[in-house]
């Protein structure tokens, strides 16, 4: 498996990158994100890679970073979804877009990519969401973990029957630093104040 390549940037298309390593010359699908990066750069370039092998062609994707190429994986895994579309959709979101919009449930946010219909950002919330919210590495993603307890479980249920929506408190519990055994009515209290200013 060829984990990355470093070389010099010899040629840049609207989302492909041919890299000169030691006189070989590798044509990477990439993002515009890692475009964008290394044209910034320039020179030489370290891209992270992933390999799609299949019968009628091998596919080299380019990241600029070990978080797109982590989300592309994720992303890649999605039935319908495809290397392509993954890249799509890591053009128009950023890391943290996707983070967020996996958090609230947003399939508008996965529309915007070029390729990504409403059915199928349902499907990419529906097989994903439990596979990285919460449970996502902080080092892997910018987006911000909502911590795992019976406490703010509670809160959220208590918050629910209140009439708020779900998506909308996830959201403000990511914009909180919670402690790592919060009181209850704490918790609810400075929730309930965030919501309902719209902060």
């Amino acid at each position: 498996m060829i984990s990355y390549l470093k070389g010099s940037v010899e040629e840049v298309a609207e989302n492909l990158i041919i890299l000169d390593v030691n006189g070989v010359g590798y044509s990477l699908i990439c993002s515009s994100r890692t475009i964008s990066e290394a044209k910034e750069h320039g020179g030489v370039v370290k891209l992270h890679t992933v390999l799609n092998v299949r019968e009628d062609a091998w596919t080299l994707f380019g990241f600029y970073s070990n978080k797109e190429r982590f989300w592309f994986n994720k992303l890649n895994s999605v039935q319908g979804v495809g290397g392509k579309v993954a890249i799509s959709i890591l053009s128009a979101l950023s890391e943290d877009d996707i983070y967020n919009a996996f958090l609230t449930e947003d399939k508008n946010m996965f529309t915007r990519a070029d390729g990504v219909g409403a059915k199928l950002a349902t499907r990419i919330i529906s097989e994903l969401k439990d596979k990285v919210v919460g449970k996502v590495d902080l080092n892997m993603t910018v987006g911000t973990q909502i911590p795992q307890s019976n406490t703010v479980n509670d809160v959220i249920s208590a918050l629910i029957n209140l009439g708020y929506q779900k998506p909308d408190i996830l959201r403000t519990i990511s914009t909180i630093e919670i402690d790592n055994d919060p009181q209850f009515d704490t918790l609810l209290r400075q929730i309930l104040g965030k919501l309902s200013t719209g902060v």
